[in-house]
């Protein structure tokens, strides 16, 4: 039962990173660029980007099992959420931010931790 629990809120922790991750992409975009109209197409076209590379490439039920696709997806999603909020002056979140995400998702794929 600890077991279960312990997977499942890992499992939630990590969608709950994938979320941030894409509303930091979008955060980055619609505040870098000039004009409202580059914003939006900036913000939202970040946020569908990755959530467009999730699904075919990373999702539990990815379109395309590709393990090296995957990774790269994780690593572009992640590492650009972070890119976007060192540029735009988040220096914590963006150090603090992927150290969780490789944590989480260490504690996933290399099995659990002994309670």
């Amino acid at each position: 039962m600890i077991a279960t629990a312990w997977s499942a809120t890992n499992l939630t922790l990590a969608f709950v990173f994938e979320l941030v991750a894409v509303g930091a992409l979008a955060y980055w975009g619609f505040r870098t660029g000039r004009s409202r109209v580059a914003k939006v197409l900036l913000g939202l076209g970040m946020a569908v980007a990755a959530i467009v590379l999730w699904g075919l490439f990373a999702a539990p039920q990815a379109s395309y099992s590709l393990p090296v696709a995957a990774v790269a997806t994780k690593v572009a999603v992640f590492g650009g959420a972070s890119a976007g909020l060192w540029q735009l002056g988040h220096r914590a979140a963006a150090v603090v931010f992927p150290l969780l995400v490789v944590a989480n998702l260490a504690v996933i794929h290399f099995g659990h931790l002994s309670l």
